[in-house]
């Protein structure tokens, strides 16, 4: 079924309580919502096929349109939808209200026979909430290490593998002509993700084991002086840079290097948009603990459906066979398939992406951690330009993050 865009949540609710007549759901079907996508038609188009015809009903809609109902049904513990696309960030929010079924035993049960083995850390952190599985991964993106193999060749040097080579290498190439390395700080989300990579990479992350802060310890300081350091060797305007504008400077030759998200890769090979066709390669990030993003299917906990017939469904629409086929459209989360001879020789990039999903790191499973980057992207920018010191900057981000994670009940004291 498709939405239309004039639904408003009322509507949407009345198709939650099932008074919206033209919507026939099939007893003891499956019934399947997620986000209208190329990929996601793939994929559940496999998951009706792994059961016989008519059993799984998928309707796919554009993706707030997919969250908010999701939101009105979980909320009203409605047993109106079995199974939901998640991405890793409305997962983690949705395991914490207990609106998803747990996978342990069921993934124990099939890791052998569907090979659940082959999904890296980072990609089962993102769909795991407090030690428990949550998510059966779909769908991958990860931030590699965007180079221009020509100029590095030139030089007769090698791609950076720390964080100090890469610094160094970016004072190297940097020029009037040219800025050493790309830098997307734009807030929100651009920022987050580049500061997400230098506190990985060079402090201990975000948070200990309680949700305290530690991004302004001396590790996370260190990082983020870093970050401000390296501005130095960014284009002007940096600040305002996100994921398109930092794309357009790898295509023109207007930078020499920088993370990026694996989705933009392709671009760099096209003439029609690319001055450096052929002259771009990928590593994993320096230093690794860049950003893996993963979104996936999940069971809902008020599912009146056998959840291990759901589970297997999920499982042969994930399984190496399918995510070989699903290639042609998203990143495929599993090692062995990023391995595949065939999809490597036709998309060069895959290689680093492997490398990258291995060394790369999730957002804190944090359900509020969007609220929290709000907070701390906001000081990182003070420090970066300037404006603060960066412990000063840090400290304030810390202690506003304890506020407002106090306010929503985080710590018991």
């Amino acid at each position: 079924m498709r939405m239309n865009k004039s639904w408003t949540s009322g509507a949407i609710a009345a198709v939650v309580a099932g008074t919206i007549s033209t919507i026939a759901i099939a007893q003891g079907s499956i019934r399947v919502i997620g986000h209208r996508s190329p990929p996601n038609e793939y994929y559940t188009g496999v998951m009706q096929k792994a059961l016989p015809e008519g059993r799984v009903t998928v309707e796919l809609m554009p993706i707030d349109k997919e969250l908010e109902l999701a939101a009105i049904t979980m909320s009203s513990k409605s047993d109106a939808i079995d199974v939901l696309y998640l991405t890793d960030s409305s997962l983690q929010r949705y395991a914490s209200n207990g609106w998803l079924e747990p996978l342990d035993d069921l993934w124990e049960k099939y890791s052998d026979e569907y090979k659940l083995d082959d999904f890296p850390p980072a990609v089962m952190d993102a769909v795991s909430h407090n030690g428990h599985i949550y998510g059966m991964p779909i769908l991958t993106n990860t931030e590699l290490f965007f180079y221009r193999k020509d100029l590095f060749e030139e030089a007769g040097i090698a791609p950076p593998t720390t964080m100090d080579e890469y610094m160094e290498v970016a004072a190297k190439f940097d020029s009037g002509r040219m800025s050493g390395t790309i830098m997307s700080l734009k807030p929100v989300d651009a920022a987050l993700n580049e500061s997400h990579w230098y506190l990985n990479a060079l402090g201990e992350g975000w948070f200990d084991e309680n949700w305290r802060p530690i991004f302004n310890d001396e590790a996370g300081v260190a990082a983020i002086a870093r970050l401000k350091e390296m501005s130095q060797y960014a284009p002007r305007g940096f600040t305002a840079h996100a994921n398109d504008e930092s794309t357009i400077n790898l295509q023109q030759g207007l930078a020499a290097m920088g993370l990026q998200w694996f989705t933009r890769a392709a671009r760099m090979d096209d003439p029609l948009q690319s001055r450096v066709v052929g002259k771009i390669d990928w590593v994993a990030p320096p230093g690794g603990g860049a950003r893996v993003a993963n979104d996936g299917f999940a069971i809902s906990a008020f599912s009146s459906g056998d959840r291990e017939e759901m589970f297997v469904m999920l499982a042969e629409a994930a399984s190496v066979e399918s995510m070989t086929v699903g290639a042609e459209y998203a990143m495929p989360p599993r090692l062995s398939v990023l391995e595949n001879k065939e999809l490597t020789a036709k998309y060069r990039w895959y290689p680093a992406a492997r490398a990258a999903l291995e060394s790369g790191k999730s957002f804190p499973t944090l359900p509020d951690f969007n609220d929290v980057g709000e907070i701390v992207t906001r000081h990182i920018l003070r420090a970066v330009t300037g404006e603060a010191e960066v412990q000063d900057a840090l400290d304030q981000a810390a202690k506003e993050t304890e506020e407002l994670l106090a306010s929503r009940g985080y710590y018991k004291n």
